[in-house]
């Protein structure tokens, strides 16, 4: 188990960058219709689901992360509860059910049409209410393995609200998309991207590689939105 120091600093360090996101954010997105994830049954290997899965949840039969993306794209309303979100689709067991219950937990928050209420319901949504230094001093008022336990339950929070963040910049650009003002193509090229980097930020086993990951999607986004500006 890590270190309660090490834990802390993690959680500190990320609460950080939490609005580095959505400073980059372009007034274009509009309200979001619900969406809620439908749990499913675990899968021993990373980026398989069953058969069964695959006709439970669409597009989940094609091959290539690609090919889903694409295939959610044009579906004539995207929804979670019938779609296994790449991000749990590469993980396993416990993992995988944890990620879709997170999916879950942050839905009501799409009906929020500004970002900063949105990130506000996820906040709470995920537990994390206040500020990261309240509650990592309530963490310090434990002792032993609660104390730790506390201090990774806190990680796992921050963690949570970050990808919410990376993911509220998939549905901007998807909506800018039904707008007509990205096209499919590149709404596709940035999605990909995207979900790759949340896997990336999943596997990330230090600070840096996951500031690493922000740094990166902060970019894919600034090129994205200056590829839709220039047409």
């Amino acid at each position: 188990m890590a270190s309660p120091a090490k834990i802390l600093i993690t959680a500190a360090i990320i609460a950080v960058v939490l609005t580095v996101i959505s400073s980059l954010a372009f007034a274009a997105s509009g309200p979001s219709a619900p969406k809620t994830v439908k749990a499913e049954k675990q899968n021993p290997l990373p980026g398989k689901v069953s058969e069964e899965e695959a006709l439970k949840f669409k597009c989940s039969s094609l091959e290539t992360m690609r090919e889903r993306i694409k295939c959610r794209l044009q579906l004539d309303e995207e929804n979670e509860y019938n779609y296994l979100p790449e991000e749990c689709r590469a993980l396993v067991n416990e993992s995988r059910t944890l990620c879709v219950d997170n999916y879950k937990k942050s839905q009501k928050c799409w009906e929020r049409e500004q970002d900063g209420d949105r990130f506000e319901c996820a906040k709470s949504s995920f537990g994390l209410t206040g500020t990261v230094a309240a509650q990592k001093s309530q963490c310090e008022n434990l002792a032993g393995e609660n104390k730790s336990s506390c201090l990774l339950e806190l990680r796992d929070r921050v963690d949570a609200v970050v990808k919410f963040r990376i993911y509220n910049l998939e549905d901007k650009a998807q909506r800018l998309m039904e707008r007509g003002l990205a096209t499919e193509e590149d709404v596709l090229n940035f999605v990909a991207a995207v979900e790759q980097q949340k896997q990336n930020y999943n596997d990330a086993k230090t600070i840096d590689e996951k500031k690493s990951v922000v740094k990166g999607v902060q970019k894919l986004w600034q090129d994205f939105i200056a590829k839709v500006k220039g047409k």
